[in-house]
């Protein structure tokens, strides 16, 4: 079974608590943080300066800050095609709905607060946000195509 982020950071979490780290034995856990302990006092005393942030893959290796960099600039094309696409008829209807709502919403609290308004024109109010909100339903997009969620539901 395949967890989510936060399910293994929770998991992580809860084991470094309890002193029960699951991940490295026993023996290789001390050993393993009294280098990285080391190898970071060293960089200091040579004056490299401070710790940069880097990135870690889905493996628990770091990757380089060069080559995250030059990665995170592909994805960055990859990943938000939105900006270059063109809009689609879904994607104006999806609009006006939003508009339609807004719309409706503002009308609505301007006729809550008018007194000795007739019926009709709340019942008028009323189902133009009703439509809105049905129509949003009738132009959704493809769940399959959405580039913001990986393969397991999870967004990214």
């Amino acid at each position: 079974m395949v967890t989510n982020r936060a399910q293994r950071r929770a998991n992580n979490r809860s084991a470094r608590r309890n002193g029960t780290d699951s991940t490295r034995p026993e023996a290789t856990r001390s050993a393993t943080d009294q280098a990285r302990f080391n190898r970071h006092a060293d960089r200091v005393a040579s004056g490299k300066g401070e710790w940069k942030p880097g990135r870690v893959d889905a493996d628990g290796d770091v990757i380089s800050t060069e080559s995250a960099a030059s990665s995170s600039k592909e994805q960055s094309q990859v990943i938000n095609p939105t900006l270059s696409r063109k809009r689609t008829w879904r994607d104006w209807m999806r609009f006006a709905s939003w508009v339609l709502i807004v719309v409706s919403a503002l009308a609505f609290l301007i006729v809550m607060w008018i007194p000795n308004l007739p019926m009709w024109a709340i019942i008028t109010v009323s189902a133009i946000f009703a439509v809105g909100v049905l129509s949003l339903f009738v132009v959704r997009g493809d769940s399959d195509k959405n580039p913001y969620v990986d393969e397991n539901g999870t967004a990214v």
